[in-house]
């Protein structure tokens, strides 16, 4: 997926195109299609330390995990805003994570 940020933010897209080959078989291209859309959405790096999630390469994970779909919950809350440091958004990540998950984070 390449993704743009064309507005007045740059920290904010406004556009992203996801190329898929369709000869894949069906599985690997819904894959794709999972893996892509939620890059385009702004989960844009594969980390090996996101577990378990389709963004890790060393995990084998075709659809999006119940990690992945708290992530983009997270990631539009709306306490956070595009362009928050790491420390900024830290103590707000907290909270999100703990709603959503019902316990300590």
């Amino acid at each position: 997926v390449a993704a743009y940020a064309s507005g007045g933010d740059p920290n904010v897209y406004t556009a992203a195109v996801a190329v898929i080959r369709t000869e894949n078989p069906d599985l690997l291209r819904l894959s794709c299609i999972h893996e892509e859309l939620a890059q385009g959405l702004g989960l844009a790096n594969d980390s090996p330390a996101a577990r378990p999630s389709i963004f890790n390469d060393d995990d084998e994970f075709a659809l999006l995990t119940r990690h992945d779909e708290l992530l983009l919950k997270m990631l539009y809350d709306p306490r956070l805003r595009p362009g928050m440091s790491a420390i900024e958004a830290a103590p707000f990540t907290r909270v999100i994570a703990r709603e959503l998950t019902g316990g300590p984070v």
